[in-house]
């Protein structure tokens, strides 16, 4: 997910939590909760609401096909001098802000945890011993003015230092109310509604929430003290005792016994000794309970938050309907190559019926030109809706439309997918050869290479819907995996599925990184995968002699698989240069274009490279280390042709094997 995206949905969350809350605030005085306990209860009930928010509603997820154009200006920057570094986009300043102030807060708490252990170090037990201290150590500070308690194994209560010149019923009630704190266990609550006001600092709503929920805490405890004391005058005199004392900052992760913003609501609620009856009480909550459940329902469909776009790779002039129905994944759609050569155009309209998984169960075709019906229904029965949909029937619309004005080069676009993948080269002719090859499905790819035919090792392959991937693969319904040697797990990658679907896929797998791969354990991810969703696609690769990677993808989703470089030819000599110093030695850098699919999809990212630069500067050979699929051919497009000064060891030129970071920014 980009920084742009999660920006985005922050700020499509913050107008929920501001919504809801605004909704929400009215529903006490509404349903007249006069009880402090239950507005406590309500207001716990509110704030729980609002960090579940993104939990209640699937992410909204658009599909990006590979048809669709994007006009915005965009950036691409290549490494040229270590000095010259591009300007962040603004919405990764705002995250970094949001993430300072976050920091800065909890700094502030870890201070104020601080000063309590300071405080109780310099404390004296109070004198002479109360009945009180059997459930709470009771100190005397001279830094405090109004009663502190902290602590959950063993709490203490923290007195200021007139406390002992008080009267005896005051001093009494003061006793009381802080143990009532300690057992009800209030110092874990607040710290951890500290904790959430850390992470939302910048949200005023979160704030007005907590202050809502602090004042209706001490007007419950307020409640039972006079319940127990039976001596209300007397405790609104030690209210007012307190509210005397000269006021200090606010610095202690702790219910204080008073804050003098509270002092007049705390006095009222005290004299005015509201009652409910238990039904009526009941009956409040329940309406509450409807109320705040109706609000989420409003507050997410107002500010739907986005999941990364699905990226399809649809053919040029294939464009999908699906009526406002959302896919976990789908199928890319080809345009036949017979029918766009005949100028077959027009709009299949195919009827899907889905099961309870909401995977595609039958499809039939109700209308369309029989040239173009065999893609879609292929294209369709490999969908995979979201379960929303699932038990029902959903009608889907995909128009072919004829491309117009293909740039040279690229006739034809990804059609469906490349079958083979860019697997002989990456040369001066990758531009005309996607176009002609790679459009058509071609196997074997390109394989005009760079000076003269030298073949690169990087393999970019989109998946055709139930086609295996590059050996070795294990896929739904093989048979046990023998050819699975021992290795450690060194990642798993879920590719295609939305955030909320890998994380559950995730959690479902029986392996983790760092487990050892055995053929046994293979069997049990392809199982626990096939269970999940039959029509993904297990790949496990090895990273090196001694690991393994974990690799699922949903079908046409591409890949990126990473051979080793050529070892050097007799008489030549290597030498390893950094990326930094290698950088400086460029004479010619041509800037990538930026892929227009990747642009729609709002994807970002670096593209690590691994190169091999000939005796002559040029680029002879391109491994990809790491890099989002869609970025990683544009990156080899323009690296390819990138020239270095020549490198000398001992008077003689020789290859360099150095690393290539090729960043792809969207501009804002």
């Amino acid at each position: 997910m980009s920084t742009a995206l999660v920006w985005n949905n922050l700020v499509a969350y913050s107008m929920q939590i501001g919504l809801l809350v605004g909704l929400a605030a009215f529903v006490p005085a509404a349903l007249r909760l006069r009880l402090p306990g239950a507005k406590l209860a309500y207001w716990h009930l509110l704030l729980a609401a609002c960090l579940l928010l993104p939990a209640l509603r699937p992410w909204k997820q658009e599909v990006a096909a590979g048809t669709v154009q994007f006009t915005s200006t965009i950036t691409a920057i290549a490494p040229s001098k270590p000095a010259a570094r591009p300007i962040p986009p603004p919405s990764e300043i705002a995250l970094a802000l949001v993430a300072a102030g976050a920091l800065a807060r909890l700094a502030w708490l870890g201070v104020g945890l601080w000063r309590l252990r300071r405080y109780r170090r310099n404390s004296r037990p109070l004198e002479p011993a109360v009945s009180w201290g059997v459930e709470a150590a009771l100190r005397v500070s001279g830094e405090i003015s109004s009663p502190v308690t902290f602590g959950f194994r063993r709490p203490v209560v923290l007195l200021p230092a007139r406390f002992p010149s008080l009267d005896g019923a005051t001093r009494e009630a003061i006793l009381c109310h802080e143990v009532l704190h300690v057992r009800r266990h209030d110092w874990l609550v607040t710290l951890a509604e500290e904790l959430v006001r850390t992470v939302f600092w910048f949200h005023p709503a979160i704030w007005w929430l907590l202050g809502e929920i602090q004042l209706a805490r001490e007007q419950t405890v307020d409640r039972e003290v006079v319940e127990l004391t039976k001596s209300r005058e007397e405790y609104v005199d030690a209210l007012l005792a307190i509210a005397g004392a000269r006021a200090q900052p606010d610095l202690v992760p702790a219910p204080l016994f008073l804050r003098k913003r509270h002092l007049k609501q705390r006095v009222i609620s005290i004299l005015k000794e509201a009652r409910m009856s238990k039904t009526r009480l009941i009956s409040a909550l329940a309406a509450g309970l409807g109320i705040l459940a109706a609000a989420c329902w409003l507050v997410t469909l107002t500010f739907p938050l986005m999941a990364a776009p699905q990226v399809v790779m649809d053919a040029p002039g294939v464009a999908v309907d699906m009526a406002g129905a959302t896919v976990l994944h789908r199928a890319p759609v080809t345009y036949p190559e017979a029918a766009r050569r005949a100028g077959v155009e027009g709009t299949v309209t195919v009827e899907v019926k889905l099961d309870a998984a909401g995977e595609v169960s039958d499809a039939r075709v109700l209308s369309g030109p029989e040239e173009l019906r065999k893609a879609a229904i292929q294209s369709v029965l490999q969908w995979h809706f979201t379960r929303d949909a699932a038990g029902g029937t959903r009608q889907v619309n995909i128009a072919f439309t004829m491309p117009r004005d293909e740039p040279a080069g690229v006739v034809g676009g990804v059609s469906g997918g490349v079958a083979g993948g860019v697997g002989g080269g990456v040369g001066g002719g990758v531009g005309g050869g996607m176009g002609g090859g790679v459009g058509r499905g071609v196997s074997g790819g390109v394989t005009r290479g760079v000076a003269g035919g030298t073949s690169t090792s990087v393999t970019v392959s989109a998946l055709p819907p139930g086609a295996p991937p590059p050996p070795p693969p294990l896929r739904k319904g093989s048979g046990p995996a023998e050819s699975v040697t021992p290795s450690t797990v060194k990642s798993i990658v879920i590719e295609g599925l939305p955030d909320q679907a890998r994380n559950e896929l995730l959690a479902r797998l029986p392996v983790r990184e760092g487990d050892t791969m055995t053929p046994d354990l293979s069997m049990k991810i392809a199982r626990a995968v096939r269970e999940f969703d039959q029509h993904l696609t297990i790949h496990i690769s090895a990273a090196s002699p001694t690991e393994s990677i974990v690799r699922i993808q949903t079908p046409g989703a591409m890949q990126v698989v990473m051979q080793p470089l050529p070892p050097p030819e007799p008489g030549t000599q290597r030498m390893r240069v950094g990326g930094n110093v290698q950088a400086a030695n460029l004479i010619s850098h041509p800037a990538p274009i930026y892929p227009p699919l990747a642009k729609q999809a709002r994807i970002e990212g670096t593209v690590q490279l691994r190169a091999l630069i000939g005796a002559d500067g040029h680029v002879k050979n391109l491994t990809v280390v790491t890099g989002h699929p869609l970025l990683v051919q544009a990156a080899l497009e323009a690296v390819k042709d990138w020239v270095y000064r020549t490198t000398l060891l001992n008077g003689n030129p020789v290859e360099v094997e150095t690393s290539i970071d090729v960043n792809f920014t969207l501009a804002q």
